[in-house]
């Protein structure tokens, strides 16, 4: 009963989201490209500086949410704790099978969907073993009365 009900908070969490890009999804990206005429946007090495500098957000919510979990996570051993982990930071992102799925569904081939989101998953996957491994690292590293 208990894992029903929390599959329902899953669902309405989800929904609650969905609603709002059901909703955004056909006006939203004509009112941008609306407000957007006539303004030029370059790509540049000064935007990538930026794109570098602020791809941090995402490495301090991993050691974060890593932080909060670890001792459920290390209960696998680190390797599969980090597997596990990516698969929980794709998972949030919908990167682990609804974009997949997705693009499968508006016509990707399925050769073209698996590359695509190959490279994402590729992202997460380093990005945990990263976490895991470095905070593990840390944390034994800097240990209070470690024996040298």
């Amino acid at each position: 009963m208990r894992v029903a009900l929390f599959f329902i908070v899953a669902v309405i969490a989800s929904t609650s989201s969905f609603a709002v890009h059901v909703a955004t999804a056909e006006w939203l990206p004509v009112w941008i490209g609306s407000q957007m005429q006539g303004i030029s946007v370059q790509p540049s090495w000064s935007v990538r500086y930026f794109a570098a500098a602020s791809s941090v957000e995402y490495g301090i919510a991993a050691i974060t949410i890593y932080y909060i979990a670890r001792n459920k996570l290390l209960h696998f051993g680190k390797f599969k704790a980090a597997l596990v982990f990516s698969a929980l930071l794709m998972a949030t992102h919908g990167a682990l099978i609804r974009q997949p799925l997705m693009d499968v569904v508006v016509g990707n081939p399925l050769h073209v969907a698996l590359v695509q989101n190959g490279f994402n998953w590729l992202i997460w996957l380093l990005m945990s073993f990263c976490v895991v491994y470095g905070y593990e690292f840390v944390n034994h590293a800097t240990r209070p009365n470690k024996k040298c």
